[in-house]
């Protein structure tokens, strides 16, 4: 399948699967994206080329990235959103998205290095249990009953009979301890007020991952702290891990611990 670009040129449907996956991630490196389209990274690097000729994406390396060795960040123009949504299969893409695209050339760095970070971890999530589904944001914003501010990502995990669900979050090193604080806060008074109960489904397990095991063991307060003061009346399955137990999820695949009993590793199959 071919689509074309300015009525003139034709952009390949391989193209295409380059500008999906930019839209759901938002950003993505080479790498990233090869992956995650299961392509060789050399083959990747002269579409992307096309694709930033046609003016469908473009790319972003600050001076300090590159000398930190940080990936360049691939990302949809408002133009490539608009060629994206005039293909069937994406009409649903809502003009607000657009709009809101024209910020990614100049958004910080740090969002950028979030972005990655949730799109390697899904990736290593992915790579476990290949039946995984995973919604970002610009997918959960077809739908009203995900809580104003969504989770990084929403997952979904089915062995044909169960389907488990989960919202996940990456907490950096550098989130403040209130900002981390409100955010469980809001997720318990969403789920505690019936927000989730329009959908019919159980509560989904809160997963958090976080970029240090300091970072984890701070955030493991804080959402026993949440939990103590809020006091819901629904039970509600909060996980944690680290950055690099994901990284080696491929060693060890049990890298979640509840903040009832932080000793107990459970794996993600057997959450919620």
């Amino acid at each position: 399948m071919h689509s074309k670009v300015d009525g003139r040129s034709v952009i390949k449907q391989s193209q295409v699967n380059i500008l999906a996956i930019l839209y759901k991630y938002r950003f993505g490196s080479r790498q990233l994206i090869s992956e995650s389209l299961n392509k060789n990274p050399d083959t990747m690097y002269r579409n992307l080329l096309v694709l930033i000729k046609h003016g469908l994406i473009n790319v972003r390396l600050e001076k300090r990235s590159k000398l930190y060795g940080i990936s360049a960040a691939y990302y949809l123009t408002p133009k490539g959103l608009r060629h994206l949504q005039s293909l069937p299969d994406y009409s649903f893409i809502d003009d607000s998205i657009i709009k809101g695209s024209y910020r990614d050339k100049s958004v910080s760095e740090n969002t950028v290095l979030h972005t990655f970070a949730v799109f390697q971890q899904i990736l290593a999530l992915k790579r476990q249990d290949p039946t995984l589904k995973a919604f970002l944001r610009r997918d959960m914003a077809r739908f009203t009953y995900f809580p104003n501010t969504p989770p990084n990502a929403f997952l979904s995990l089915s062995d044909g009979e169960t389907t488990r669900r989960y919202f996940f979050e990456y907490a950096q090193d550098s989130q403040e301890r209130k900002a981390f604080y409100q955010k469980v806060s809001a997720y318990i008074d969403y789920f505690d007020q019936g927000g989730w109960d329009v959908t019919g489904a159980d509560i989904p397990t809160l997963l958090f991952v976080a970029e240090k095991a300091n970072t984890e063991y701070r955030i493991k307060r804080l959402i026993k702290g949440a939990l103590s003061k809020l006091n819901p009346d629904v039970e509600i399955q909060i996980l944690t891990t680290t950055k690099r137990a994901i990284e080696q999820i491929d060693q060890q695949p049990v890298i979640w611990t509840s903040v009832e009993d932080p000793d107990e590793l459970i794996a993600l199959e057997d959450a919620g």
